[in-house]
């Protein structure tokens, strides 16, 4: 294919001379109907500027004639290009911000009753800078790009991003709030590229049955940008100046769609999967066999809302959560992985608020069992959003997992919904949700949490002005747990325990100069964790941003961006609480609504060298405060067993704390890309944690890359709680909170490698091993509430060395997937992992225990492995 121009930006007499020098056969079809009054209003339309830096542009989508369809290759020959308008005069979206692109792209956009099309020219003058590099869908790196982003509705909230790289591999993610993206959507669609002397060329096709959209839209937002990774340069079809807050809101149009067909899609994905096990058992080997069925699918009840459902999920293939030792009074927290809750995830996502956290469903259990699963979700015509979950699940005995006809034990159901108004003009929106977990097991069979019903409702609402600059909202949230038995409740039951929170933002999101101020409330019966997550309720808190951008757009020698934040926050306590005597139920402390807790502040910043190359840096200060829930709220009897503190344990105080982290990276193009971050904590009564951290991201090859991450961490703390003992006469109110002085030491790393054999086609490995110990030097106890006054703990035998602790444990994922067609894939799994806990107290282990790091306690323990096989088979119908 000939060069067409060498400018950057292109001329009418660049193309009157290429069109008198005569096309090549191979480029009619793409450059045909190129005159040089269409260029010469694409160079007007590039050199446009409207208020705020924004270039005005739209292109026409051309109808392709019944028969006339595209054959999807990459090479930009079909007739069907002939006649459809051109759209160019890209401008740097990045580093700098409305300069010249350093070169050309144009694209043109067909339709038909079943697709859009879009062919995209990416021009280069020096085909070897060209970077393309093989890797698994949606995860394009280390390569050159183009992204088509639509706004089907118009909404200017929501959208679709399509981007391909110049081996043909395929990334797509949802947009919404007007930037976010959701990565883990998935569409079924095609793309080919091509290449020559001349640069790299896609076709696309992108069904309608793939996004959501009015049939009666004759246009849509549209945007298209190109990424040049061996520059670190970003092009866009539109630019805008960056004070400028949003996205979607800015797009261009695609005009001239009409009578486009509101298809109801039926997508079915069958699975079946067989798993033999290894448990990490001494002895004899026995292998547990699994086999298993289910269903996926996936229907278009309207061309607005979609509804995806599953009979009996399998997540087999899905990694493992990394390991750790938690020693702090709150819940792990771990991020959802499992693709049927991961996509369409943000439709039900409450501002500010952690409604629904999906890990709930399903886990926690042995043998645990998700039945059933299914959601709805959308968008109609007038600005209601809808989104409905629904999901069962069950425990089931060892070999019956498979049997979806037999209930097991500890059923519950889950329910999930959420509706949205979006105001007129795009200015915010009005959202509520109900979420509930309906359980019917026993509290001897299922525990507390597995033998209640728990109810949450939320209203959240953001008012947006100034040009989508300023936003103002509020957010409102309660629950409801009834604990229909409860041990030592009265009849057996207890009332229901009723909790709220609620929270207000005014933020500014434009201009060089950004901040929020914010405040909220939760009270300390508010309980989000029978379906979503919350760390530490019982608190007022207030808060300040302020935030600078730096963008000198080419005005710096040293920078290419930049930012910087101040932050200060300062909670109180929101519930009055009194204390009382175990033994003698005699009030020993109290204290009222706003008591101080905690707060602080810190400064930070993050730059890109004119190298591409990062810095990230921070200091921040804490004063004195106090925290409610580090001296738990159970007690250990003298004669055995647990029970309750009447009115929870007293607050302990927290000195003030100061430190500071630095960090950065080498230049991000490079296929060597090296990462260290270290950072260092202290406070008053000589406590200290101290981290480092390296990283090294190698593209061996267009076809293999591998990432490490190693991390150190030592931290020393003197109130390290081990246990709360009953002391009849001592201690604050009979009970003694004891605390170790605790060293401890954590070393983890997380070695990933992929291999792709084609862009369908790949093998992953991903490995961790995880290790930490625990010296603890003193026992000493709490002498009086709201302090940090710690004395010596001596009643009875107490040796603190027994809590010594080593901990190790690996986990390693290989995964082979294969996309054998479009949407069906194979996948073979090995999984492998051991933990070893050790303790110096436990029994036997007196002279034996090993208190420091060492890799032999890696390989101590027998590991478990699983094999899986899993085939998917989708059918469009």
């Amino acid at each position: 294919m000939s060069r067409i121009g060498r400018s950057p930006t292109l001329t009418a007499g660049g193309w009157i001379l290429a069109l008198a020098l005569g096309w090549p056969a191979g480029a009619a079809g793409l450059f045909a109907g190129f005159a040089p009054e269409d260029l010469e209003a694409l160079d007007r339309a590039a050199e446009e500027v409207l208020p705020g830096g924004r270039h005005p542009q739209s292109v026409e989508a051309r109808l392709l004639d019944p028969g006339a369809g595209v054959r999807v290759d990459g090479r930009l020959d079909d007739d069907a290009w002939r006649d459809a308008p051109p759209a160019g005069g890209f401008r740097q979206w990045d580093p700098e911000r409305g300069a010249g692109a350093s070169e050309e792209t144009l694209f043109k956009v067909a339709y038909d009753g079943e697709a859009l099309y879009f062919a995209v020219a990416c021009l280069e003058r020096d085909p070897g800078r060209i970077t393309g590099t093989l890797s698994r869908r949606d995860q394009i790196a280390h390569s050159d790009y183009f992204a088509v982003f639509l706004d089907p509705y118009c909404d200017r909230e929501t959208g679709y991003c399509f981007r391909v790289n110049p081996l043909g591999v395929q990334q797509d993610a949802y947009l919404y709030n007007d930037g976010e993206s959701d990565g883990d959507w998935d569409a079924v669609w095609q793309a080919e590229t091509w290449r020559d002397d001349d640069g790299w060329y896609a076709e696309v096709r992108i069904p309608f049955s793939a996004v959501r959209y009015r049939a009666d839209s004759p246009a849509w937002g549209l945007q298209v940008s190109r990424h040049l990774y061996g520059r670190g340069e970003t092009s866009a079809w539109v630019v805008w100046d960056r004070e400028l807050a949003g996205f979607v809101s800015r797009f261009g149009s695609l005009e001239g769609l009409r009578g486009i067909p509101a298809p109801r899609r039926l997508e079915a994905l069958p699975y079946v999967v067989a798993r033999t096990t290894d448990p990490a058992a001494a002895g004899p080997e026995t292998l547990d066999h699994f086999q298993n069925f289910g269903l996926d699918l996936k229907y278009g009840v309207t061309a607005d809302l979609t509804l995806n459902a599953a009979i009996q999920p399998d997540f087999g293939q899905v990694e493992a959560d990394p390991a750790t030792l938690n020693l702090s009074p709150f819940e792990t927290y771990f991020a959802e992985k499992r693709p049927f809750f991961v996509e369409g995830s943000r439709f039900f996502q409450h501002r500010r608020f952690d409604l629904f956290h999906s890990r709930r469903i399903g886990g926690g259990r042995a043998n645990a069992r998700i039945r059933y699963a299914a959601k709805l979700t959308g968008k109609t015509g007038g600005g209601i959003s809808l989104a409905a979950l629904a999901a069962g699940t069950d425990v089931t005995g060892d070999g019956r997992a498979h049997n979806f006809l037999r209930s097991g034990s500890c059923p519950a159901s889950y329910w999930v919904g959420r509706i949205g108004k979006e105001l007129p003009g795009a200015r915010g929106s009005v959202n509520l949700m109900q979420t509930a977990a309906l359980r019917g097991g026993s509290l001897a069979a299922c525990g507390e949490r597995g033998s209640r019903d728990a109810y949450t409702t939320g209203a959240d609402a953001e008012l947006l002005f100034r040009d989508r600059s300023f936003a103002l909202g509020g957010s409102f949230v309660g629950s409801i747990v009834d604990a229909r038995e409860v041990s030592g409740a009265a009849g057996g039951a207890s009332p229901a325990i009723c909790g709220s929170g609620g929270s207000l933002w005014f933020v500014k999101r434009g201009g060089k100069l950004r901040g929020q101020i914010y405040g909220g409330w939760e009270t300390g019966r508010l309980d989000l964790n029978d379906l979503g997550y919350l760390q530490a309720p019982d608190e007022i808190e207030a808060g300040l941003w302020i935030g600078h951008q730096y963008t000198p757009d080419g005005g710096s020698r040293l920078f290419h961006r930049g930012s910087f934040n101040l932050n200060l926050q300062r909670g109180f306590l929101y519930e009055p609480r009194a204390g009382r005597d175990l033994h003698t139920g005699e009030e020993v402390w109290s204290y009222r609504r706003g008591h101080r807790a905690l707060g602080g502040g810190n400064v930070n910043g993050w730059i890109q060298w004119r190298s591409f190359a990062e810095s990230w840096f921070g200091v921040s200060a804490n004063p004195e405060g106090c925290q409610r829930w580090d001296t738990r709220d159970r007690v250990l009897l003298a004669e055995g067993g647990w029970a309750a503190i009447p009115g929870g344990g007293p607050l302990i105080r927290e000195p003030a704390t100061w430190g500071g982290w630095l960090g950065g990276s080498s230049d991000t193009r490079r296929p060597l890309v090296v990462t260290l971050e270290g950072d260092y904590f202290d406070d008053q009564a000589g406590n200290a944690t101290e981290r480092i951290e390296a990283g090294l991201r190698w593209k061996q090859s267009n076809a293999m890359a591998h990432s490490l991450q190693a991390c150190y961490r030592r931290r020393i703390d003197d109130t390290q709680h081990l246990a709360n003992y009953e002391n009849p006469g001592g201690g604050i109110g009979g009970v003694s909170y004891v605390y170790g002085d605790l060293r401890q030491e954590i070393l983890h790393l997380t070695l990933r490698t992929s291999l792709l054999f084609s862009r369908n086609q790949s093998l992953e490995v991903y490995a961790r091993p995880y290790m930490t110990v625990g010296d603890y030097r003193r026992a000493r106890e709490l002498a009086r509430p709201d302090s940090y006054d710690l004395r010596p703990y001596q009643l009875g035998v107490f040796d603190v060395d027994c809590f010594d602790f080593a901990y190790s444990a690996v986990h390693v994922n290989a995964v082979y997937r294969w996309q054998y067609r479009p949407g069906s894939t194979i996948y073979l799994v090995w999984t492998h992992g051991r933990e070893s806990w050790d303790q110096r107290g436990l029994p036997g282990r007196a002279g034996e225990f090993e208190g420091g790091l060492s890799t032999r306690a890696l390989w101590r323990n027998e590991p478990e492995n699983a094999f899986l096989v899993k085939v998917t088979y989708w059918m469009p119908v």
